[in-house]
């Protein structure tokens, strides 16, 4: 089940961004963006991405102790997003799961509940629902 490449959390296309962060190591940020066909802007935040990478390793852990190592996640947003990034591409698998006494570890100690990635997720439905919506006709 586990995942032996890493997730990328956040990330559209990390080897570009790579290659982005590369090339910028001998070029202006002006002439990586014409070589990329890209703004200076995309170039910055690329940059950025790479700069603040951090690579999770998650495990998923329940209150009487058995352990699953999910497998390493990076993200340039912290390990919150490294969760959900987890969980979403393993949904199936933690949707089977019932939600009290489970958790999402990592080697440092952070911690999330199952309870609060669902959470955290549901919320950014609705809130894309909310905005992105359409009214029915007769509204």
């Amino acid at each position: 089940m586990m995942a032996a490449a890493p997730i990328y959390a956040n990330v559209r296309d990390p080897e570009r961004d790579q290659a982005i962060a590369a090339a910028r190591a001998s070029c202006t940020t002006e002439q990586v963006a014409a070589q990329f066909g890209i703004t200076s802007g995309a170039v910055r935040a690329a940059l950025r991405r790479v700069r603040k990478a951090k690579t999770y390793e998650l495990f998923l852990e329940r209150d009487d102790g058995t352990r699953q190592r999910l497998g390493l996640v990076v993200t340039h947003k912290g390990f919150t997003a490294a969760c959900i990034g987890a969980y979403r591409t393993y949904g199936e698998f933690f949707r089977g799961l019932e939600l009290p006494g489970w958790r999402i570890t990592d080697t440092a100690g952070s911690c999330n509940t199952l309870e609060t990635i669902r959470g955290l997720i549901s919320r950014e439905v609705a809130d894309w629902t909310d905005d992105h919506a359409e009214l029915p006709e007769n509204v």
